[in-house]
């Protein structure tokens, strides 16, 4: 179960994903992906499966969402 399914939420443009699997583009829309790649989503879609995202490289297609998790922060403590 992905961060967004647990959530119940959708994802807002801007939002950073990591990719949790590999993902080939089936058509012209979709965007390849590797897993652990960085992904901005630029928007969602009326499909709730389904979200328009864009890789580092700027290129930009459509991507499923059950291959993607939210990018949590990682906060380093420092010791006094």
């Amino acid at each position: 179960m992905t961060q967004q399914q647990q959530s119940g939420g959708s994802w807002s443009a801007g939002t950073e994903v990591i990719a949790l699997y590999n993902f080939e583009a089936n058509s012209a829309d979709d965007l390849t992906f590797r897993r652990r790649d960085i992904l901005v989503i630029v928007r969602p879609t009326r499909d709730p499966n389904w979200y328009r995202a864009k890789r580092s490289d700027g290129k930009e297609g459509m991507i499923p969402a059950n291959y993607v998790q939210e990018r949590m922060e990682v906060k380093l403590n420092t010791m006094p």
